[in-house]
C-alpha cells in the first residue's frame, strides 16, 4: 500500500496530508532550522492571531520555522490520535482541557518525554501562570501540556440600537431585570432584541443552558450521573426557551453572528473569539460581563493548550522535540498577542500584565471584561469527565429540541438525563 493510501484510510485527512509534504524535498531554510509542524483547530479570528504569532517567530529567530495548518475543529482530536498511530503527527498541537483525558495516550507527558524532561528545559511552572490553568491539562497529576489561554462566552451589545431603544449605550446590563427591560425596550423597536447562541449549532444552545443553569448553583454530573434534572435546571432551560417563544426576543433556527453583524440584534452571547471579526466590521458595539441571571453571574468557558503530540522513536524526534519544546515557549511568550489579536484570556501572567495588551483596543473594548470574569469566578468550565464529550453530545440535540419548541423543557430535561446517565454508566 501506498504512504498516501495509508494515511488516507487510517484518517488521518489534512494531517496526513501535511506531514507527507514535511516528509519531502527539504527546502533551502531546512538545511539550517529545525522545521516544525503546527497543527490546529483554529479558524476565523483565532486563525488570524496564530498566524501572525507564528510569522514573527519565523522572522524573528533561525533556530526554528513553523509550518501552520489550522481548521478542522469538528475532526480535529480524532485525526490527530489517528496521526500518532500512523507516525506522522505535526510536532506541536492545541487540546481543549475536557479533551485531555481521552488525548493523553497520543501526548507526551511534558516531564518525562524521549528527551527528558522538558519542562525543566523551557523553564515554565506553575508560577508563570494564573490559577488554575497550569493544572489544568494534568491529567492525575501529570502535565501533558502548556496553557494558552481561557476562552468563555461574554455579553455583547449594539450602541446604535441601544440609542434607538432609549438605553444608555455605555451600560449594558447587569441584572436580570436590567436586561428584561433592555430587550422589550429593543423589541418595542422592530429589532431582535438578545440571541443566547454563537451560531446555530446545537452545542451553543446547550452551552447557553449550562451558564444558566450554574448561575442557580446547579452542577452537570453528580456521582457519575446526571445533575441538571433539578427545580432550578427546568427553571433555566425554560427561560432560555421562553426567549424565543413566549418573550419572542428572537427565533430558533438562527444565529447571534449573522444577525448582530447584519445590524439587526441588540444584545447577545458571544465568545472571546468574536472580537476580530466584529472589530472588522461597522457596528458600533459595546460588551460587557455576563448579567446576573440568578444568584451569581457564570459564563461557559474551557481553555486552549499547547501539546507535543508523540512521535516515532528515534535520536532526530528527540533533538526535534527539544526544538518543539522552545517553540512552545516562544509561543507562550508571545501570547499577549493571542490576547490582543485573537480576544482570549491570555493565562500567562507576563502576557496579561504586558502594557502592549493593556494598551490595546482589544483590552478596552472586550478583553477586560473577560479578564474580570476569569478573576473572579465567573468563567467555569464542565467537569474533566472521561465521558464528558459523550455526555455533551448524548444531551445538546435534545435541549434544541426544547429550544425549537417541538418538545417541552420538561420532557427534554427527562430524556437528557436518561441519554446523559446511559453514556455515564456505558
Amino acid at each position: 500500500m501506498k504512504r498516501r493510501e495509508f494515511l488516507a484510510l487510517s484518517g488521518c485527512g489534512a494531517f496526513g496530508l501535511a506531514a507527507l509534504s514535511s516528509l519531502g524535498a527539504r527546502p533551502a531554510w531546512a538545511q539550517q532550522v529545525t522545521p516544525l509542524w503546527f497543527s490546529t483547530l483554529f479558524h476565523g479570528g483565532d486563525a488570524k492571531a496564530m498566524e501572525m504569532i507564528v510569522k514573527k517567530l519565523n522572522e524573528e529567530q533561525k533556530t526554528f520555522r513553523i509550518d501552520l495548518t489550522q481548521g478542522g475543529w469538528t475532526e480535529y482530536y480524532a485525526q490527530l490520535y489517528n496521526a500518532v498511530v500512523a507516525g506522522v503527527a505535526p510536532n506541536i498541537g492545541i487540546c481543549h482541557d475536557f479533551r485531555f483525558i481521552s488525548t493523553e495516550p497520543a501526548l507526551y507527558p511534558l516531564a518525562d518525554t524521549p528527551a527528558g524532561n522538558l519542562l525543566e528545559v523551557i523553564k515554565l511552572g506553575e508560577a508563570d501562570f494564573v490559577a488554575p490553568a497550569w493544572k489544568l491539562p494534568q491529567v492525575k497529576g501529570v502535565q501533558y501540556g502548556i496553557p494558552l489561554d481561557q476562552s468563555m462566552i461574554g455579553f455583547y451589545y449594539n450602541k446604535a440600537i441601544f440609542k434607538e431603544a432609549g438605553l444608555d449605550p455605555e451600560t449594558p446590563p447587569k441584572t436580570r431585570d436590567e436586561f428584561e427591560k433592555a430587550c422589550e425596550a429593543i423589541k418595542k423597536t422592530g429589532k431582535l432584541a438578545f440571541h443566547p447562541a454563537f451560531s446555530s449549532a446545537p452545542r451553543w444552545i446547550r452551552r447557553a443552558f449550562f451558564l444558566l443553569h450554574w448561575g442557580g448553583g446547579g452542577e452537570l454530573i453528580e456521582n457519575n450521573k446526571a445533575a441538571f434534572n433539578t427545580p432550578h435546571g427546568l427553571e433555566a432551560l425554560t427561560y432560555l426557551v421562553d426567549m424565543v417563544g413566549k418573550r419572542g426576543w428572537n427565533k430558533p433556527g438562527t444565529d447571534a453572528n449573522k444577525q448582530f453583524l447584519a445590524g439587526e440584534l441588540g444584545m447577545c452571547f458571544n465568545g472571546t473569539w468574536f472580537y476580530l471579526t466584529v472589530a472588522e466590521s461597522k457596528i458600533d458595539y459595546g460588551s460587557g460581563v455576563m448579567p446576573t441571571f440568578y444568584q451569581k453571574p457564570k459564563t461557559w468557558g474551557s481553555a486552549h493548550n499547547l501539546v507535543l503530540p508523540k512521535q516515532p522513536s528515534g535520536k532526530a524526534n528527540e533533538e526535534r522535540l527539544k526544538v518543539a519544546a522552545s517553540a512552545i515557549k516562544a509561543i507562550s511568550d508571545n501570547s499577549f498577542l493571542w490576547g490582543q489579536y485573537g480576544g482570549h484570556v491570555p493565562v500567562r501572567k507576563a502576557a496579561q500584565e504586558d502594557e502592549r495588551l493593556r494598551s490595546s483596543d482589544t483590552w478596552k473594548k472586550t478583553l477586560q471584561h473577560f479578564a474580570a470574569m476569569s478573576q473572579s469566578g465567573v468563567f467555569q468550565m464542565e467537569p474533566q469527565h472521561p465521558k464528558i464529550v459523550e455526555f455533551d453530545d448524548a444531551i445538546e440535540p435534545i435541549l434544541q429540541e426544547a429550544y425549537n419548541g417541538t418538545v417541552s423543557p420538561k420532557d427534554a430535561l427527562d430524556k437528557a438525563e436518561k441519554a446523559a446517565n446511559d453514556v455515564l454508566k456505558g
